[in-house]
């Protein structure tokens, strides 16, 4: 690859632009597209360089066949925009082959002059020379400040993350987490800003009384401590995560010293500069039997705080005070989560007591369970020994949706009838949480719903942090629960009562009733789609023989397993329905008569091979079938009706056992 690369350039310099183009150009552009295949495609990045020089040889290549110099501004342009793709070490080693392609006519002019003795010009050797010299440092320059703006970038990338996650915390502590990442942040830096400016006062009000040169206050953080508010630019005091202030914060004890300097002690901070911090008092800020913090008064001055009399137990006297201002603010988060949490429950309880849609419960329930408690939600609802998941609030859960909860954590909660929580799964690496896979979950909720105690569905909260939830987010889903097994259980009792009212109680077909609603809303859907719509209409043939020789109770299990058989062979779409009596009726949209005589005619077949016996005797069981199609055979429901009904009576009347297309026997 690197000859190819060679070569074109040695070509460039012999001005095969010019004088071969249809060599130069094509050859030069395999060079390129090379590269940029075993850059992009095989991942060989160390390549760059080279791609990126065979580029800038095409580009000098077609600014030559133009014979248009001035062109060779372009690439100022290029440079810097390669700058944004590409690391500084890349575009450093790019910069030194530069000249390569900047010099290029002087190159040219220098080999002809060793080779043909021809005049060498000294004034295009300085011009292409000076514009080289420009162009590598354009490229050097542009890179540094690029990968200066690039680590500012991720500096600041870095440290809205860092608010961003507080801000999450904060939120989810006050119960707002459906505000979206930026309102949770303007909402976190509002109330930070509220009580920083309270502290930052109290700080001002603590350096004048005790005469110190600042006073700082720290707070933990992941990475140690951090400076929370300073009398001082917070640029101008640096924490160094350990030190005087480091102890103070583990060990819960004051620290105070007048000659840090001459002690060589590490106070755990310092401030740009020459300024030496000499003079320090540190006490730990605690809020019940938590430490929270470090209040730390310092000054330059040699025992500075020794002369004043009481000055530590003034320092100790603003800490406590400093104490009750966060711990105001923590209550005050506290009191805006109950708020929030109260104001949940008022706003969605009325719309769960309003459904009478499981599915729409279970939806309404997991995400208001998400909204409680930031998890991942997952609602089962029970079906005989297993669950049926209805509904979760997973991105990424797919798969079958009935499962044994057996052998998982969360089917404590099914045995115990109780709630169970794990706020650290760590301690059960051994144990699946749920019946499928659920990766990085390290804590995990499970809520049985009940009702008049019976068990109706199990709702799961899962999530990737530890302990995720306090005893006020517990009592919120345990009231919620409860009001949401009130709905299901009415959810069902209306599901069962409206199955009664539409389905016939022996086949579990679709009454006659709904069977003409459901008739006429597909011939409402034929004036906007005209599609053609068939019915079929079935009668058991001999079905008053069946009854008078076996009795009712056989013809119930014959009209049960006819029924069966019409369900299995019909398709999702179509809509079976007991007619009446021994008579079944199948609307089947969007199909032509020609296919709702196959349906049929695999429907009589069927029928005719299916085992019904009696006390050991067999049963032959046959049906009479007729059908008609709309808009060809009737424009109307009636009439459609009319002519499936006149089809079936010509079946009937012409042997029985048998499919008669209206269209059969109207011509």
């Amino acid at each position: 690859m690197l000859l190819l690369l060679f070569i074109s350039w040695l070509f460039l310099l012999a001005d095969f632009p010019v004088t071969h183009p249809l060599i130069w150009f094509p050859l030069s552009a395999v060079a390129v597209l090379v590269y940029a295949f075993f850059i992009y495609s095989a991942g060989e990045r160390e390549l760059s360089t080279e791609f990126l020089l065979a580029s800038l040889i095409i580009i000098s290549g077609i600014i030559s066949a133009l014979k248009l110099q001035w062109l060779k501004l372009i690439f100022f342009p290029v440079v810097v925009t390669i700058i944004y793709f590409y690391p500084v070490k890349v575009i450093f080693r790019l910069s030194l082959l530069v000249p390569v392609v900047g010099m290029k006519d002087s190159l040219s002019g220098f080999v002809s002059f060793l080779l043909q003795k021809t005049p060498f010009s000294t004034e295009t050797l300085i011009e292409e020379a000076a514009f080289s010299l420009a162009l590598m440092l354009s490229a050097v320059v542009a890179g540094v400040m690029s990968e200066r703006q690039k680590k500012q970038k991720d500096d600041i990338e870095r440290s809205l993350g860092d608010i961003r996650e507080k801000a999450k915390w904060v939120t989810r502590e006050a119960g707002m987490e459906s505000l979206s990442n930026d309102e949770m942040t303007v909402h976190y830096l509002a109330s930070e800003r509220i009580a920083n400016e309270e502290i930052k006062e109290l700080l001002l009000t603590i350096k004048k009384a005790v005469l110190a040169d600042s006073a700082n206050f720290f707070v933990p953080c992941s990475k140690g401590l951090e400076l929370r508010c300073t009398t001082e630019d917070r640029d101008y005091v640096v924490t160094d995560n350990g030190g005087v202030i480091a102890a103070c914060l583990r060990e819960r004890r004051t620290f105070s010293s007048g000659n840090l300097t001459e002690n060589a002690i590490d106070l755990g901070y310092h401030k740009k500069g020459k300024t030496r911090i000499t003079s320090v008092i540190a006490i730990p800020i605690s809020e019940s039997s938590a430490v929270i913090g470090v209040l730390a008064v310092d000054s330059s001055r040699y025992q500075a705080f020794s002369g004043i009399e009481g000055t530590e137990k003034t320092v100790g006297m603003f800490a406590d005070h400093l104490g009750r201002i966060l711990e105001r603010q923590r209550i005050s988060r506290a009191l805006n989560r109950e708020l929030s949490g109260l104001k949940i429950l008022e706003r969605e309880s009325s719309s769960l007591v309003a459904s009478l849609k499981i599915d729409e419960i279970s939806e309404k329930l997991c995400k208001v369970a998400e909204k409680i408690s930031g998890g991942q939600s997952f609602f089962f609802i029970i079906q005989g020994r297993n669950f049926e998941l209805k509904y979760h609030t997973s991105a990424v859960r797919e798969g079958p949706v009935i499962f044994n909860l057996s052998g998982t954590i969360v089917n404590f909660a099914v045995e115990n009838r109780h709630r169970h929580y794990v706020p650290d799964l760590r301690n059960y690496a051994s144990v699946n949480v749920m019946p499928f896979e659920t990766e990085g979950v390290l804590s995990a909720m499970a809520i049985p719903l009940i009702y008049e105690n019976a068990l109706l569905g199990l709702l799961v909260i899962l999530s990737r942090e530890a302990n995720f939830l306090d005893a006020s987010r517990i009592n919120l889903l345990d009231i919620f629960c409860n009001q949401a097994s009130t709905s299901i259980a009415n959810a069902m009792l209306h599901a069962r009562i409206e199955k009664m009212a539409t389905t016939d109680g022996l086949t579990g077909l679709f009454n006659h009733r709904i069977f003409q609603e459901k008739l006429s809303e597909q011939f409402n859907r034929l004036k906007r789609f005209p599609e053609p719509i068939s019915l079929v209409l079935a009668d058991i043939d001999h079905f008053k023989r069946v009854n008078d020789t076996y009795g009712h109770p056989v013809g119930d299990l014959v009209l049960k397993g006819v029924a069966q058989v019409l369900k299995e062979t019909i398709r999702d779409i179509d809509i079976p329905a007991r007619y009446g009596g021994e008579e079944f009726a199948v609307i089947l949209p969007g199909t032509s008569s020609e296919g709702a005589r196959n349906i049929a005619e695999r429907l009589r077949q069927k029928v005719k091979g299916a085992p019904f016996s009696s006390n050991g005797r067999r049963i032959d069981v046959s049906v009479s079938i007729g059908i008609a199609t709309s808009p060809s055979d009737a424009k109307s429901k009636e009439g459609l009706i009319e002519r499936a009904d006149k089809a079936l009576y010509h079946a009937k009347r012409n042997g029985r056992d048998r499919c008669v297309v209206w269209s059969g026997i109207s011509q």
